[in-house]
């Protein structure tokens, strides 16, 4: 029986990776780092901390990694506060739906936690949320499972009782390794991801309803 369902943030609650496609790229721009979108697309899901790790070691960059990460995480939040104004379509109305029917929900994000405590707080929906998880808090980020797996024992619930839903292939590869459920949402934004790996796929959130969820308990995993 599916107890729970986790949410990405980034492309999922907000539309938000072309805002830190733009925020990376002004600094990718600044350090010499070539990139272009098809390139980076294959960091989308990926922790910045392991991203930033990735492209010190390519490039030889002078900076810690904790200065790439605040340099960017400074850049991310004044372009935010600048550009987004609501939550992906449909999501309120989703989570509101999944509360009432006493869904135990949470959040976890590659992002770090001051970037997803500043979109719950613009959004006012951090009642809907049991916890929210950073992969600060784990060894390994997306694709390794160790996110979900963290989040599916905050909850008290097994691997195989969570649906997550994802918008990036990293994602989704994180939340099958983990012995989950996964619902692949197709955002235009993301830079099309394969999402090939997800259980089902939808492009728009209104889809994802409570008929949809349970038929997701009759999908082996």
């Amino acid at each position: 029986m599916l107890r729970a369902i986790i949410f990405d943030m980034d492309g999922v609650i907000i539309d938000s990776e072309p805002i830190h496609y733009n925020a990376n790229k002004r600094i990718f721009e600044e350090l010499g780092i070539p990139m272009n979108q098809s390139s980076y697309s294959n960091y989308i899901g990926v922790s910045n901390q392991e991203m930033w790790q990735d492209l010190k070691n390519e490039y030889n960059l002078q900076q810690s990694v904790e200065e790439l990460l605040e340099k960017q995480n400074l850049e991310n939040l004044q372009l935010l506060k600048e550009s987004v104004k609501e939550p992906i379509e449909g999501v309120i109305e989703l989570l509101q739906i999944l509360k009432e029917k006493n869904y135990k929900i949470a959040l976890a994000s590659s992002s770090p936690m001051r970037l997803i405590k500043e979109v719950i707080c613009m959004f006012d929906i951090e009642k809907y949320f049991e916890v929210l998880v950073s992969s600060e808090y784990v060894a390994r980020g997306k694709p390794k499972p160790d996110i979900f797996i963290y989040t599916a024992g905050l909850l008290n619930v097994k691997p195989e009782e969570c649906v997550v839903i994802e918008d990036s292939k990293n994602g989704v590869k994180a939340a099958k390794a983990a012995g989950m459920k996964c619902i692949g949402f197709k955002n235009p934004n993301s830079l099309n991801q394969d999402l090939s790996k997800a259980d089902l796929v939808v492009e728009n959130m209104k889809e994802i309803t409570l008929e949809l969820i349970e038929k997701l308990e009759k999908v082996e995993a």
